[in-house]
């Protein structure tokens, strides 16, 4: 039984730090920059696709390397992002077969948390049940 407490707090560790993550990523803009020259002036604009059109947003030279810096932010994130989901599925896998939560309870949770609620509470709720 210990074991299979140690494995839902890893999962509520590790749905927490997905969900900051997840957070973090909404809050950065995506996409890439792009520099263009015109007429001897050079422009730099992020550009960024939604669905098959190509978003264009010009950049001022005194906002390029903040943006330059959240984009780089942005891709670390997803690239941690990654990792945390491969480790969440063997987990949640883990959580599943041992019968204590069902892997549609851990999404519930996982959305919880994502809108702010407490990841903690939300297992012990459901464990009581």
């Amino acid at each position: 039984m210990k074991k299979d407490l140690r494995e839902v707090e890893a999962l509520a560790q590790i749905i927490i730090e997905y969900a900051l993550v997840y957070k973090n990523i909404a809050n950065l803009p995506c996409g890439y920059i792009s520099v263009k020259q015109i007429s001897g002036h050079t422009y730099c604009y992020r550009q960024w696709r939604e669905g098959d059109k190509i978003i264009s947003q010009y950049v001022p030279e005194a906002l390029l390397s903040s943006v330059k810096r959240q984009i780089a932010v942005r891709k670390e994130n997803e690239s941690l992002l990654k990792e945390i989901k491969k480790d969440l599925k063997k987990v949640t896998r883990k959580v599943v077969k041992s019968g204590l939560l069902t892997e549609a309870e851990v999404i519930a949770v996982i959305e919880g948390a994502i809108a702010g609620a407490d990841v903690h509470a939300e297992i012990e709720k459901l464990l009581t049940n």
